[in-house]
């Protein structure tokens, strides 16, 4: 049941209801959040982004960096649930994806601008804003590396 739990919170971004395994149909519903994952791990990373591309332009050397802090939970490691704070000059918006040994992919945001950061086992990370307004498309290229202290 707790697997079906995070597979849903995984979709939905939110915590979920789950009953009692006893089928009996009155078990206790309870919610289920990443905090009750067996496998736990922070997320504290800091992202810098070299290079801007605005639209169809060429693109631009950038200096811009945020913050990306969290929790990520799972049955294993190999496949983890991430909830996090992608954090800017330019604003604050949560992130929610998937996290495995090979790459971690987080979106969020309103309709309006949504937001994708993919990041590769090696740090090479790809940040993009999509507006609905225009519509038009910011990307930012760089590196996501653990913040001191904390592990990937």
């Amino acid at each position: 049941m707790m697997l079906s739990a995070i597979v849903a919170l995984s979709l939905t971004g939110s915590a979920v209801m789950a009953q009692e395994d006893d089928h009996s149909g009155e078990g206790e519903a309870r919610q289920l959040t990443l905090d009750d994952a067996p496998v736990q791990s922070e997320v504290m990373m800091i992202c810098r982004f070299g290079t801007e591309c605005y639209e169809a332009e060429a693109c631009a050397a950038s200096g811009f960096e945020a913050d990306l802090i969290g929790l990520s939970g799972g049955m294993s490691a190999d496949a983890l649930v991430v909830q996090a704070m992608f954090r800017s000059d330019a604003g604050n918006v949560e992130l929610i994806g998937l996290r495995a040994p090979e790459a971690m992919s987080l979106s969020g945001g309103q309709l309006e601008a949504r937001h994708l950061l993919t990041v590769a086992n090696s740090g090479a990370a790809r940040y993009t804003m999509h507006y609905a307004d225009g519509p038009m498309v910011i990307s930012y290229l760089g590196t996501c590396t653990p913040k001191d202290g904390a592990s990937q």
